[in-house]
């Protein structure tokens, strides 16, 4: 695949599936690839880990053939470390990209001056991306937000440096760090953002749960939007906007429980705690249909896989 081509398939597809921690794993990928075979990246992956060859860390940049076309996420403050890092994914991983996370709001990605805390430093994010072009000459993105409050809006000056260093994606989560998940999204600042672009690839994200909800924000010029927070409580979303069906109703209650089924046994052979995360995604997935209140109650009890089998079973019959 070659640099040009992965921005002709984001372009195409008008879909990216965001990195989220804790979520976008290989199991989760896997299920991911029966409902879209576009751009997805990695949960974000610490710089320092990878530059120190943890295990753990080094387990998050695994990639499987199914898993292709691929960015991997970094994180870090280290512009040095992070040129490490994508040397190192570059000899272990070979991902088609790489994405720096300049937007994390999470307290623990702040307190290392990562993620969102690099609003508030753009000249050490203009060095970080430097180092990101300096150690490869695949496609990079920088994935951020407009700035660190309604006061200090940066994304035209992320915008320019972008440009001028070479970045070949811009996602730009449209809210500031203060605002978190919350509040309405900022539609003006992406029309602003795609007249002002040249050559990067503008994408959207923030909010899209639905056909409608995309269309709005296609509406400002972005290039493509990445859907994030959404897909994790439904991985089927992305045929369901691209067919205009309703997400919940897109796929039958059985055929949901099927793929709860098939991630179970993906989770199972990838972690010991499996049990915790098919917890999770039956929580998720189940939500909405009668009796799913009673089910949070009863799966978070529960801690065998023979018994979360059973409650599912008995979920469906009682859907039935």
């Amino acid at each position: 695949m070659t640099d040009k081509h992965i921005i002709e398939i984001i372009k195409k597809d008008k879909l990216v599936a965001a990195p989220l921690a804790g979520v976008t794993t290989p199991p989760f990928r896997k299920i991911v690839r029966k409902f879209f075979d576009g751009l997805i990246y990695t949960e974000m992956v610490s710089a320092e880990g990878l530059k120190r060859k943890v295990k753990a860390t080094l387990d998050y940049i695994k990639i499987q053939p199914i898993d292709r076309p691929i960015f991997i996420q970094v994180f870090g403050s280290n512009p040095d470390t992070i040129y490490e890092a994508i040397k190192i994914c570059e000899d272990l991983a070979s991902p088609e990209g790489y994405d720096l996370n300049a937007g994390c709001p999470v307290k623990k990605v702040i307190k290392a001056n990562a993620g969102s805390y690099l609003l508030k430093d753009l000249n050490n994010l203009t060095n970080i991306i430097k180092n990101m072009r300096k150690a490869t000459d695949k496609p990079i993105s920088v994935k951020t937000r407009l700035g660190w409050d309604y006061n200090s809006l940066v994304y035209k000056e992320i915008l320019n440096m972008c440009e001028n260093e070479g970045v070949d994606i811009l996602t730009i989560h449209a809210r500031t760090k203060t605002e978190m998940f919350s509040g309405d999204i900022h539609f003006d600042a992406l029309s602003e953002l795609a007249t002002l672009k040249k050559n990067v690839t503008l994408i959207g994200n923030g909010n899209v749960v639905d056909k409608t909800s995309f269309d709005k924000m296609i509406e400002t010029g972005v290039d493509a939007i990445m859907i994030g927070r959404a897909y994790m409580k439904a991985p089927w979303i992305f045929q369901a906007i691209k067919h205009n069906l309703d997400i919940h109703n897109f796929l039958t209650l059985k055929q949901k429980i099927n793929i709860l089924m098939e991630l179970l046994t993906f989770e199972k052979s990838f972690r010991r705690n499996y049990i915790d995360f098919i917890r999770k995604y039956s929580v998720w997935f189940l939500k909405g249909y009668k009796g799913s209140t009673e089910l949070r109650k009863k799966i978070y009890k529960i801690n065998t896989e023979q018994e979360i089998v059973k409650t599912l079973e008995e979920f469906l019959e009682q859907n039935s």
